[in-house]
């Protein structure tokens, strides 16, 4: 019996219930990712830990030897985009797990057997964005373990970034499920990352402050959903705390309330059909 089959049938023994939403299913079904991860934690390195780290070091130490401190501010080139990698990160990886990966399962009929376990298309949805937000909180580390390292950002305010972290990698989840669930084909899932991702992690204010761009380009960032993210992670990090955060948390929670129920009726639409 295989240990999907074994977690799924555990989660049945004793369900417990609230708001319709059976926790125990959601908790084996996670576990059935977390097992799966692990068992290919090679592959998943370079995207999770490599390709963040080198970023974070090459930007650091070589513009940050041509930029020593951000135009107008005093706060130092590294220290100004760490927390803005930390926020990038947390987009991507929950994104490619909840559009990529949910694709394939989707192709591979496994949400089909989940849904005869059986489990509800929402605790599908909770379970599979759980893993996409651990997944994220992993990638965090592994880069916020560099940042301290060289001095970028305060062991201790680090400890705040988990909240923008935290509400980058809910939404970017959904944002990936938005993809899976009206992909006709395998190449319709990458444009996630070519129209969603990128542009975002570029036009963000990650490396450079909106005051460069000209106004009607700032205008623009100001809505891009990764921006207020990005905005809270580095003023936690860089102790640089204002009224405009409130803001910039309302437009995440706000996204975030508007993108998941959408996600999830295109998710049910796509397996109910």
């Amino acid at each position: 019996m295989s240990t999907e089959v074994i977690f799924l049938n555990q989660a049945q023994a004793e369900l417990k219930t609230i708001a319709g939403i059976r926790y125990r299913s959601i908790a084996a079904l996670w576990l059935r990712h977390w097992f799966a991860f692990i068992r290919f934690w090679k592959y998943a390195v370079a995207f999770m830990f490599v390709e963040p780290v080198v970023m974070m070091i090459g930007v650091g130490v070589g513009i940050g030897r041509l930029v020593p401190t951000v135009p107008g501010t005093e706060i130092p080139y590294p220290e100004f985009v760490a927390p803005g990698i930390i926020v990038g990160s947390a987009m991507f990886v929950p994104m490619v797990e909840c559009s990529m990966g949910a694709y394939n399962r989707m192709e591979n009929q496994l949400y089909d057997t989940q849904l005869t376990a059986p489990l509800s298309v929402l605790e599908v949805l909770i379970a599979d964005i759980s893993f996409g937000v651990t997944r994220a909180f992993i990638s965090m580390v592994s880069i916020t373990v560099i940042a301290v390292a060289f001095g970028w950002i305060n062991e201790w305010t680090v400890v705040f970034v988990v909240l923008p972290v935290f509400l980058v990698a809910v939404l970017f989840a959904g944002v990936g499920f938005l993809f899976s669930s009206t992909a006709p084909h395998v190449n319709f899932v990458t444009l996630v990352f070519t129209v969603v991702g990128t542009p975002m992690f570029m036009f963000s204010g990650i490396f450079y402050p909106f005051e460069v761009l000209p106004s009607w380009a700032q205008t623009i960032s100001n809505f891009i959903p990764l921006a207020p993210a990005v905005n809270l992670s580095r003023a936690f990090a860089t102790n640089t705390m204002d009224a405009s955060m409130v803001w910039d948390l309302l437009f995440l929670v706000g996204m975030i309330a508007v993108v998941l129920p959408l996600s999830y009726v295109l998710l049910r639409r796509k397996l109910i059909s």
